[in-house]
């Protein structure tokens, strides 16, 4: 099921991870850190397109055949960004009109949070605080 913040952050759709589209996709990015989304992606995209993965660690990406990367599909990285790359994105993110959402723990509370987080009582991310 697709995070349920999606449309609300300003996306125009949101599936499931696994979900096929009735279309293929101009390009994806793999935010998340696991690996079998990159076949996955390469199944998603059209003929030419890019699957880009954004996270510097990354689980082992499973065998997948070769002719995913066919018809000049590519698939990259950017995990080689400074920091000063990071921190220069993020002095933008104000302009684009993302909101970011968090509910704070005490470290002490880290059981509360994982109760709430499975209870679906917050949306987006917990932070827990020293």
């Amino acid at each position: 099921m697709p995070h349920r913040t999606s449309r609300a952050a300003g996306a125009t759709r949101a599936v499931a991870s696994d979900a096929m589209l009735p279309q293929p996709l101009d390009a994806a990015i793999i935010f998340a850190t696991v690996g079998y989304l990159v076949p996955m992606a390469l199944r998603a995209v059209r003929k030419g397109a890019r699957v880009v993965c954004d996270g510097i660690h990354m689980s082992d990406i499973p065998s997948f055949p070769d002719s995913l990367l066919w018809e000049e599909r590519q698939f990259l990285s950017v995990a080689n960004l400074t920091r000063q790359d990071g921190l220069d994105f993020l002095g933008h993110v104000p302009q684009m009109g993302v909101v970011t959402e968090t509910t704070r723990y005490a470290m002490r509370q880290a059981n509360r949070a994982l109760d709430d987080l499975r209870a679906g009582r917050f949306e987006v991310a917990a932070v827990l605080l020293p």
